[in-house]
């Protein structure tokens, strides 16, 4: 049994994995409880949350937005990634997996644009507008040219008050099942291996 402490940013990221990556990690022998830092996360916070997070639990990981990160300067996301296992000890850096979420949780999302619709009542403009951002940008990961079109500014924009990110994040996401998310968004699903592996059993 390995005891994962995810290091999260806010609500969305904390429900979604009690709604869905823990039961689903479950299965492999880990099991992973939310962490949330409750604000902007930036460097030197994590530095700061690090030592005891990692005394806490046998493995940690994290579930940051790189859209918000504070401090991440000019560094693409793999390479702030990179920087977070200089924040740790080195005999430390075994125990700690970090992750930095391409460009946003809600990016996952437009992993799968109909049952977001669906779940959100919406139309099919607002499905074809879902769809447009995922080709226009290449993949559900990429969906962010700018700020007022991150992800979460797209969804309040087509869908505003009948959007709640807090619930309807963590709740398309469990619908949708982790495989169909998997399969559109490589970055995750790389991180959801790791995570899996840690354990080493099915």
């Amino acid at each position: 049994m390995i005891r994962l402490g995810i290091s999260v940013e806010g609500a969305t990221e904390r429900e979604f994995i009690l709604q869905v990556l823990a039961p689903h990690l479950a299965r492999y022998g880990v099991f992973a409880s939310p962490v949330d830092m409750r604000g902007n996360v930036s460097r030197d916070r994590i530095r700061g949350a690090l030592p005891h997070l990692i005394a806490s639990f046998d493995h940690v990981s994290t579930l940051y937005d790189y859209y918000r990160f504070k401090q991440r300067e000019t560094l693409s996301v793999d390479a702030l990634q990179a920087t977070m296992l200089e924040l740790v000890a080195p005999a430390q850096r075994r125990h700690f997996t970090p992750y930095i979420q391409l460009h946003e949780f809600e990016a996952l999302l437009f992993a799968v644009p109909e049952l977001t619709v669906q779940t959100l009542g919406g139309t099919e403009r607002q499905l074809h507008a879902l769809r447009a951002a995922v080709e226009a940008c290449g993949s559900p990961e990429a969906v962010n040219d700018r700020p007022e079109t991150s992800p979460s500014h797209r969804l309040l924009a087509l869908f505003g008050r009948d959007y709640e990110k807090p619930f309807h994040g963590p709740e398309v996401l469990r619908i949708a099942g982790l495989p169909a998310i998997r399969a559109q968004c490589p970055r995750f699903d790389a991180w959801v291996t790791r995570l899996e592996n840690l354990g080493g059993r099915a």
